[in-house]
Parts: structure tokens; C-alpha cells; sequence
């Protein structure tokens, strides 16, 4: 009886041992957040072309340790251009920025004022940069929490309004922009930045009017927005914390965006078959005069866009001289129209049953 006792709390603690290893491994799997890539995107579009890397993750230490951050590098030297869109973040930045990401299903925590110094500190380290000056650091959230400002406060970093949404301050010897996604979006030149908000999940159809040069990027991130969901080959699928929510809010607010679009602008570049592919013949014909309906249109097409009244009248003997499919789309629109099921051919003699 000892015996079995022992055995059984041997394979009970294998099990436990099993399971604490097997939630270890899953703890362990990095999972990212799918607003991430288009943060990326966003920000490779409106910085000035050819002044700036843009890096999506950066390791911070000999053993793998990456961060959910987005780096802004200089590559180049002189006085960049400003640029026209997105201001508040990627306004005069210094020769390395780091900028820290909170999405729309995320907030500030005191943990991010704490972590956003030690990520500094540790690029320096790192990337091998004598004067700490040439860093810098922006947070982009959905809003500033008090439990962020107050851990700031602890590190000595006190936050000045700078600007709708924005504020700034120093956090050690680096200086800190905090942008809030949500109050600069309704400014001219800022309202990408809807695309990263809560907004953008609670209601994608609110996404504000875009000028020319933002539609521009909103395309683009269309485009990384489908990588998300379906990568090129030979990149390899990532755990995306709320994948299906970014896929779902950019094709709503696209359906939005093209409602807008007066109609000559939503059909630039279609060819005109392209656009009468969409219409069943008769309505392709509707507003036109009786020459102008038959002019091009093969017999079947002309006697398909005849109205109901039009079409009973013809005898047999002519729809019999139709194609088969013209035949088939008269008695289903006849048989709709009367509330009764088309009617069968008849069967000519000779035909086997």
C-alpha cells in the first residue's frame, strides 16, 4: 500500500511538473499587436523620404530581448523638411527617437514610464551613443492616465501642455512628447492618426475626411493590413493580439471613405464594360429611348431587356429560336413576376422520356 501511495504522488507531481512547463511555453510565445504594424506604415508614409529608418522592433541586448517600440533613426545629415502629415509625432525629431505604442485596446500603465526610461538607457548601451542628447522619446496613446503621469512624476519628469493632445517633458536627460491619439485627430494633417484610436474599432465609419495626401497613406496601410492577415511567402505568421479587429475596422472605414467619393472619382480607371458587369441588362438600359436601349446589344441581350408586358407577348415559336440561357432568364423572370414556377418546355416528338 506505501508503495502505491508513492507511486501515485510521484505521478502526480510529473503531472503538475508537465503542466507548469507546458504554461511556461506559453508564456513564452510572443504575441504581438496587429496596430503595431500599421504604426509602422503609418509613420514610413509621412516621414520625409529618404531622412529617416524606421525601425519596427530593435534588439536591446546581446541575448534576444526586443521591445514592442518603434525607432525613428536619422539617416542622413542636414535640416530635414518638415513634414505635412502627422505633426504632433513625427515633428522635430531628434537623431534617434524612440517611440513607445499604445493601441486602441490598450492603456498607459505606470509599468511604460518605468520601462520607456530603461529602454533608453539601454539603447545608448546598445546602439553605442556617447551623447544621450541625440535620443529622444514620444509616447502615442489613446489618452494620458493618471497612473502614467503620476509614475513619470516619480522619475522626476513633470508633463507641460504643449498643444491639443500633446504635452512634453524630461524623463532623465531625455526629452519626452506624449501624444494623445484622440485629441489631435480632428486637426487638418492629423486625421490618420484615427486609425490608431479607439475610434477606429468602436466606429471605423467615423473616420474623418481625408485629404488627397492622407487617402494616399490609407491605401498603403490597406495594403499592410492584408499582409497581416495573409503574409508574403516567406514570412512567417506572428501571434497578432487583435488581428481580426484591425482587418474588420479598415474594411469598414474603407467602405466609408468610398461612400464619400462623388461618383466620377469612384470610377476613375474602370473600363466601361468593367462597370456594366455590375448591372443586369435592363438595368444597364433604364432612362434610355427605346433606339438608344438596342443599339450594340445582340439579339438575346435586346430581348431580355424588353419589360415583362413586352416578353409574354412573343410567341413560343420565336423563344424557341433563342439560346437556351436567353430561354431559361425569360421564364424566370416571368415565372417570378407571376408568383408561379416557370414552366416546363414541352417535349418534342421522338424525344425518349
Amino acid at each position: 500500500m506505501v508503495a502505491l501511495l508513492l507511486m501515485m504522488a510521484k505521478g502526480n507531481r510529473m503531472a503538475t511538473t508537465r503542466e507548469v512547463r507546458s504554461s511556461q511555453r506559453q508564456r513564452r510565445v510572443r504575441v504581438y499587436t496587429a496596430w503595431h504594424p500599421v504604426l509602422v506604415a503609418l509613420l514610413e508614409h509621412v516621414l520625409p523620404e529618404g531622412w529617416y529608418q524606421c525601425i519596427s522592433e530593435f534588439q536591446l541586448a546581446r541575448e534576444p530581448l526586443r521591445v514592442d517600440i518603434v525607432i525613428l533613426r536619422r539617416s542622413r545629415r542636414g535640416a530635414p523638411p518638415r513634414p505635412r502629415l502627422l505633426t504632433s509625432v513625427v515633428g522635430e525629431l531628434a537623431e534617434h527617437t524612440l517611440v513607445h505604442f499604445k493601441g486602441p485596446t490598450d492603456e498607459l500603465e505606470r509599468d511604460d514610464a518605468r520601462m520607456l526610461l530603461a529602454y533608453a538607457l539601454q539603447y545608448l548601451v546598445v546602439a553605442e551613443i556617447d551623447d544621450p542628447g541625440a535620443v529622444a522619446l514620444r509616447v502615442l496613446a489613446p489618452r494620458l492616465t493618471p497612473r502614467f503621469t503620476e509614475a513619470l512624476r516619480s522619475l522626476g519628469c513633470t508633463l507641460t501642455p504643449t498643444g491639443p493632445g500633446t504635452q512634453e517633458g524630461r524623463l532623465g536627460v531625455f526629452p519626452l512628447r506624449v501624444v494623445e491619439t484622440v485629441a489631435p485627430n480632428a486637426r487638418e494633417g492629423e486625421h490618420l492618426l484615427y486609425t490608431v484610436t479607439p475610434g477606429m474599432v468602436a466606429d471605423p465609419g467615423g473616420i474623418p475626411a481625408l485629404s488627397p495626401a492622407e487617402v494616399a497613406v490609407f491605401w498603403a496601410l490597406l495594403e499592410h493590413v492584408e499582409q497581416v492577415r495573409h503574409p508574403l511567402p516567406g514570412q512567417r505568421k506572428r501571434h497578432m493580439k487583435d488581428e481580426k479587429r484591425v482587418v474588420e475596422s479598415f474594411e469598414q472605414a474603407l467602405a466609408r471613405l468610398v461612400a464619400r467619393l462623388p461618383p466620377e472619382q469612384r470610377l476613375a480607371g474602370l473600363a466601361p464594360e468593367q462597370v456594366l458587369q455590375a448591372y443586369a441588362p435592363e438595368q444597364r438600359l433604364a432612362g434610355l429611348a427605346p433606339e438608344q436601349r438596342l443599339a450594340g446589344l445582340t439579339e438575346a441581350q435586346a430581348v431580355l431587356a424588353l419589360p415583362d408586358a413586352m416578353l409574354r407577348a412573343l410567341s413560343e415559336e420565336y423563344l424557341a429560336t433563342l439560346p437556351r440561357q436567353t430561354q431559361a432568364a425569360i421564364q424566370k423572370r416571368l415565372g417570378a413576376a407571376s408568383g408561379r414556377q416557370p414552366a416546363r418546355r414541352r417535349r418534342t416528338r421522338g424525344t425518349s422520356k
